[in-house]
Order: C-alpha cells, then sequence, then structure tokens
C-alpha cells in the first residue's frame, strides 16, 4: 500500500492541488459507492448513493477545514485565533449519527438498520481518512467494512442466538388453563422461563409468559399460531 500512497503523491506533485483534492474526492466516492453497493444489493434503503454522498461529502469537509487551519484567522498582539479541523471531524461525525438513527426502524418489538447506521457512520470516517490524503488506509478501511459487512454475515447466520419477549394471551378460564398454554408455546419449540397472570373478569384469564426462543422461530411465528388457534386471543407480545 505504500507504493500505491507514492505513485498518486508523484502524480499529485506534477498535477497541483486541484488534482490532489479532486483525487481525494473521487477516493472517498469509490470506497463510500463500494460500501453503499453492499447495503443496496441487501436492500436497504440507505444504499449506493447515500453512502457515497456520505464518504464524499465527508471528504469534502475535511479538505476544507484543512485549508481553514492553513493560517490564523484573526490576529493581533500576543494573540491569534485558529481553527481546529479535529473539531470540524467531530461535527461531521455527530451529524452522521444522527443520519445513521434514521436509519433504525422498529417493528413490532423487531429493529433494523442497525448495521446501516454502522456503515454509515464507518463511511463517514473513511470519507475524513480520504479528504486528509490517507488513501491506503481509506481503502482498507472500506475493504474492512465490506469484510464485516458481507463474509462476517454468513458466519453470524451460523451462530445460535436467543431472543426473549413477553407474551400475554387471554383465554377463558378453567382448571389448568395456564398448564396447557405453557404446553402449547413449548410444542413451538420456545422455551418458557416465567408465567404470570390475572382475572380481567370471572370468564378470561389474562396470562402472561416470558419466552425465548433462537433466531429461526421468530416471534411473529408465535404470534400467527395463536392467532390461527380459535382457544386464544393475543393481546401483546412485546420485549423483555
Amino acid at each position: 500500500m505504500n507504493g500505491l500512497d507514492q505513485v498518486l503523491r508523484d502524480w499529485i506533485a506534477n498535477h497541483g492541488t486541484l488534482a490532489e483534492e479532486t483525487l481525494r474526492l473521487l477516493i472517498a466516492a469509490v470506497a463510500g459507492g463500494l460500501v453503499g453497493l453492499e447495503r443496496e444489493l441487501r436492500g436497504r434503503q440507505a444504499g449506493f448513493r447515500t453512502n457515497l454522498l456520505v464518504c464524499l461529502g465527508s471528504a469534502l469537509v475535511m479538505i476544507v477545514s484543512t485549508h481553514l487551519a492553513d493560517g490564523p484567522w484573526m490576529q493581533g498582539p500576543g494573540f491569534q485565533i485558529t481553527v481546529d479541523p479535529g473539531r470540524i471531524a467531530y461535527g461531521v461525525m455527530t451529524g452522521v449519527g444522527f443520519l445513521g438513527a434514521g436509519a433504525i426502524l422498529k417493528n413490532r418489538g423487531d429493529v433494523r438498520g442497525l448495521t446501516t447506521a454502522a456503515a454509515l457512520w464507518c463511511v463517514a470516517a473513511i470519507g475524513l481518512s480520504a479528504g486528509l490524503g490517507l488513501y491506503s488506509l481509506s481503502f482498507v478501511s472500506a475493504l474492512l467494512v465490506l469484510l464485516a459487512l458481507w463474509a462476517l454475515d454468513v458466519l453470524e447466520n451460523l451462530l445460535p442466538r436467543r431472543a426473549t419477549r413477553v407474551i400475554t394471551i387471554r383465554t377463558r378460564w378453567s382448571a389448568g388453563c395456564v398448564r396447557e398454554l405453557v404446553d402449547f408455546i413449548q410444542t413451538q419449540n420456545v422455551k418458557v422461563f416465567g408465567v404470570t397472570f390475572r382475572r380481567p373478569d370471572s370468564e378470561h384469564v389474562d396470562i402472561s409468559a416470558d419466552i425465548a426462543f433462537t433466531r429461526s422461530h421468530r416471534y411473529y411465528e408465535l404470534e400467527r399460531k395463536f392467532q390461527e388457534d380459535p382457544r386464544y386471543d393475543l393481546v401483546a407480545l412485546e420485549r423483555s
């Protein structure tokens, strides 16, 4: 990678400052585009264009901040005011954090978009790196992000993961109705590790069960089972 840096710097030396800054923007666009392409292929909202623009914009801000830091903006006898480019980079990362928060969705207890939000944050950091002229570091970082998004996803899917929920069911009161419900849940390969119940009226009972299951048994599958069974009314299904 040091050879790549030297080749690029030799080319820049022959073409001036504008060429150097253009190269930084192009590298940022390529790095962000590669990460964005992976997100696009997975059908994520923050895909190719979003990641490319975030990385490109971060590089541009970093380039501008280095120009701002070249000299004092105000000076006088015994003092001078300068611009700290690190503060501008900090502002970029904070702003992208808010953008990433917009990519996170919560639907029926299931949180999605955390990986996309993290990828956006990494892409912004790559853009700042490219804006500083750290070409090799930018490319290596982009490759590592792609490795985390693509290759490690295969490994993650092989690992067993446990999720927990609290499910509340309403059914008609009868002797043994709680035991019957627990048995019904366990037939779906879902573990029950806690049960409480209350009587809303003389004919019904609301049973709340703390359940745990692996990722292969999504909670909405259990919800569908209850909806299909006329004995039960699903009251709530939420995170524990």
